[in-house]
């Protein structure tokens, strides 16, 4: 057999040892294992084939390739995650659409995603699916909020919890997550509903008067609605138990700011630098800045 008829034949043994091996998923050693062939001719081809068939008789790797079955759990090379562990802050960061699709839409309907910044952002994705999704999940959660808050109003309601602070306390605390998600409630619903919030800050102020969130908390509601004349009586009642608290002034300088009563602002100003308490960063950071206007009017009147 000449030169050109052996070059021949070694040229369609690799050819045909290329194509055999194509199925397998990990290309690269597809291409190492068919150069080996073709430039060894005819010992190569034998290597090769030895070493497959003693990977097969020895149960060696059994067809896998375990540093590639990770790559379609996790979104970084390197990374390995639990199939129920997807840091989901990470996956906008990925270019290929695919695989952040499928972790996504897969976290979704398997309840994984519990952080609403994420979802947030998920709605706003360029993906139309993950969007959808993100949406759908939202949407899903409003509704058994809802059905949650309309259980909680029917014992209430009722007469079963009327008296009962740790059930008003729970409702209260529902409603405040039902508020906190405004842009998804229609403007009639959320009126109606800070409304009933209001109310019950008001009743557990009453009834639980030691408590000061109540009334920082209401005051921050009257003052979202433009209540005015309220918030300020509720801050007298604050000022009355909680006398040496700095909330009781901090309070009463947001409400005359957004009430716009300089003079009564200056006031309560004035009254906190005098009060032997210990402030804190906020409090000393109010104080810098009203200081300074007081002194930029009194400049511009003198």
């Amino acid at each position: 057999m000449d030169f050109y008829a052996l070059f021949l034949l070694h040229v369609v043994l690799t050819l045909g040892y290329f194509l055999v091996n194509l199925r397998r998923q990990n290309r690269l050693h597809v291409v190492t294992e068919t150069i080996i062939v073709f430039v060894i001719p005819f010992l190569g081809l034998l290597l090769m084939l030895g070493y497959r068939l003693s990977c097969y008789l020895l149960d060696l790797g059994d067809g896998h390739q375990p540093e590639f079955e990770k790559e379609a759990k996790a979104f970084f090379r390197g990374t390995q995650l639990d199939e129920d562990i997807i840091p989901l802050n990470d996956a906008f960061l990925v270019d290929d659409v695919q695989k952040k699709r499928h972790y996504f839409t897969d976290a979704i309907k398997q309840a994984v995603v519990d952080n609403e910044n994420i979802l947030q952002m998920a709605m706003h994705d360029r993906d139309r699916e993950i969007a959808y999704y993100a949406v759908a999940m939202l949407t899903s959660r409003m509704e058994k909020l809802e059905n949650e808050l309309f259980a909680k109003e029917n014992v209430i309601v009722s007469g079963e919890g009327e008296e009962n602070i740790s059930l008003l306390e729970e409702y209260t605390q529902m409603l405040k997550s039902y508020l906190e998600q405004k842009k998804f409630i229609d403007h009639v619903t959320y009126r109606k509903k800070q409304g009933d919030y209001i109310g019950l800050l008001d009743y557990l102020k009453k009834a639980c008067p030691d408590k000061l969130e109540y009334y920082t908390e209401e005051i921050g509601q009257l003052l979202l609605t433009e209540n005015f004349a309220e918030a300020e009586l509720v801050c007298a009642e604050l000022k009355e138990h909680f006398p040496q608290r700095e909330e009781s002034y901090m309070m009463y300088i947001k409400l005359y700011q957004a009430w716009r009563k300089p003079k009564k602002l200056q006031q309560k100003i004035r009254e906190l630098k005098a009060c032997p308490i210990e402030l804190s960063g906020e409090a000393l950071k109010a104080i810098r800045y009203w200081d300074g206007d007081i002194n930029r009017g009194a400049a511009v009147h003198g």
